[in-house]
């Protein structure tokens, strides 16, 4: 089910997905908290995979109760370096949606507050919404390949390159930003205490701080690993954004 809680002044949309959406969204409480946020190295200390994404596209599809939209972004990804890796990419869309009240009401108005989305890519996806996809881009992707089968032990060189797709569910026309974190694409990765965990522990008491309460709400540590961040901006308004193109912001690697 579909939750929301407030959190520094901005309501997050807890949304059911994978435990790839889980600790995306616990990365970006942690990135809230952490004044610095850790870096990415200068000089790659790991393996690292090369990615060519298309822009961001939507499309409709016929199935189940009826028509649906869906955002896609294609992909070729390569391996350039000396090994062969194991692939396992994960995906998740950022959104937000920007206070449509003044900040001294949008305590008494949390529906109009500001609001961000944490969207695990689909990876099982409907044969019918692949089937629609690789479809329209027959010609120019033959070999493009289903979300799930993406995950594999990529080989070195360019003919080895793998093509796929990431496919998300439609937006809110409300939103006029939102970023795509692709991760998987580096095997570098550092692990960073909860700032937050020992004192939400103390709350409890002497008990919950010895057993560390629930490892999924109130973890001890965060995993963060090397991504590629692609921000887009949405221009226009309500009633434009369902037309309009999501134009790239400075992809850039961050740790998440």
């Amino acid at each position: 089910m579909i939750g929301a809680e407030r959190m520094w002044g901005v309501t997050v949309m807890r949304i059911p997905g994978t435990l790839c959406g889980v600790l995306l969204l616990a990365s970006t409480m942690l990135t809230a908290v952490v004044q610095a946020a850790p870096e990415p190295s200068a000089v790659p200390e790991s393996w690292e995979l090369s990615l060519e994404p298309s822009p961001p596209m939507r499309i409709q599809v016929k199935h189940g109760s009826g028509v649906r939209t869906y955002w896609y972004i294609l992909y070729t990804v390569t391996n350039d370096g000396y090994e062969d890796v194991d692939f396992h990419p994960e995906v998740a869309r950022v959104a937000e949606i920007e206070s449509e009240v003044p900040a001294d009401q949008a305590a008494s108005m949390p529906e109009k507050a500001a609001r961000i989305s944490v969207e695990p890519a689909i990876v099982g996806l409907h044969p019918t919404i692949f089937a629609a996809i690789k479809s329209r881009h027959a010609k120019t992707h033959p070999f493009l390949v289903e979300p799930v089968n993406a995950i594999t032990r990529l080989r070195v060189g360019k003919d080895n390159g793998l093509t796929s797709v990431i496919v998300f569910p439609d937006l809110d026309p409300r939103v006029s930003r939102f970023t795509v974190y692709f991760g998987g694409l580096s095997g570098e990765r550092i692990i960073k205490r909860n700032p937050v965990y020992r004192a939400v522990a103390d709350s409890d008491g002497p008990k919950a701080d010895q057993s560390g309460g629930d490892e999924a709400e109130n973890p001890k540590f965060f995993v963060l690993r090397k991504t590629l961040a692609m921000p887009y901006t949405l221009p226009g308004d309500e009633r434009t954004r369902r037309d309009a193109t999501p134009v790239l912001g400075r992809m850039g690697w961050v740790m998440r």
